[in-house]
C-alpha cells in the first residue's frame, strides 16, 4: 500500500497484540483454533454466496466486538488464498489504531473530509495479506458521514478493488447508535457479537430485528468462562 501516510512499528504491533488478547496468529493455540474454525465457516460461506464484505457489530460498547473482528480479520489473513482489509467503521469511538500499536495520521474521516486519499489511509500490518483502515479523528455527526454518497462509492470501491480480498467492518454497537443502521446496506453480510452473562435476550432481539434485512452469518458467544 503505497503511499501511506500512517506507521506500523513490529515492536508496537507486537505489544498492541498481546495488551489487546489479538491471539489468532498462535499455532498450537486452542484460542487461535477457535478463529480458525470461525474463519473457515465464514468463508465457506461467503465464497459459496459471494459475498465480499462482512460487518461485525454487538448490541453494546465492552461486548468484544472489536477484539473479535480484529481476530477473524488476523485468522482470515493467515489463510495463503485470501487477504482481508479491516475498515474501522466507529467513528465516535476509533479503536482498531490502539489494538494494532498504529499510529494513524490518516484515517477515513480525513478521507471523506477531502483531507487524504485513499492511500495515504490504508496501512499494511506486519501480517502479510491484512491491511487496515483506521476511522481518524472521532466525529460526532456519524451517521450523516456514514449515510453519504461519498461513502457508499468508498464501500463500493473498497469491495470491488481486488478479488481475492474481504473486508471486515467493525460496526459501533447496534444499540448504541444508529450508524449500522444507515450502512449495513452497504454491507453482504453481518456477525453480532454477544457477551456472556451480560447481553440479555430482550438485546439479542432487538439486535435481530435490527439486522432483519441483513444476511446474518451467525453469533459469537465473547467471553464465555
Amino acid at each position: 500500500m503505497g503511499n501511506s501516510q500512517n506507521k506500523i512499528t513490529i515492536d508496537a504491533f507486537k505489544k498492541s497484540l498481546e495488551e489487546h488478547r489479538i491471539i489468532a496468529h498462535r499455532v498450537r493455540n486452542k484460542n487461535a483454533d477457535i478463529f480458525r474454525f470461525l474463519r473457515t465457516k465464514i468463508l465457506q460461506t461467503m465464497n459459496k454466496e459471494g459475498f465480499k464484505t462482512l460487518a461485525v457489530s454487538s448490541p453494546n460498547y465492552d461486548d468484544g466486538k472489536t477484539t473479535i473482528a480484529t481476530n477473524l480479520a488476523v485468522s482470515i489473513s493467515q489463510d495463503l488464498k485470501q487477504r482481508v482489509l479491516l475498515v474501522d467503521l466507529d467513528l465516535r469511538t476509533p479503536s482498531i489504531h490502539k489494538f494494532l500499536g498504529l499510529n494513524a495520521k490518516y484515517g477515513l474521516t480525513d478521507y471523506l473530509e477531502g483531507k487524504a486519499t485513499v492511500q495515504n489511509c490504508l496501512v499494511k500490518t506486519p501480517f502479510e495479506r491484512f491491511s487496515v483502515f483506521p476511522a481518524g479523528h472521532s466525529i460526532d455527526e456519524s451517521s450523516e458521514t456514514l449515510g453519504s454518497p461519498q461513502m457508499e462509492n468508498l464501500a463500493k470501491e473498497l469491495a470491488q478493488r481486488y478479488s481475492d480480498r474481504l473486508v471486515i467492518y467493525d460496526m459501533p454497537p447496534l444499540l448504541e447508535q444508529d450508524d449500522p443502521l444507515v450502512f449495513l446496506p452497504h454491507v453482504d453480510a453481518a456477525l453480532l457479537v454477544i457477551k456472556e452473562g451480560v447481553t440479555t435476550t430482550y438485546e439479542i432481539k432487538r439486535c435481530i430485528d435490527i439486522l432483519s434485512s441483513s444476511k446474518v452469518l451467525g453469533t459469537v458467544l465473547n467471553s464465555v468462562s
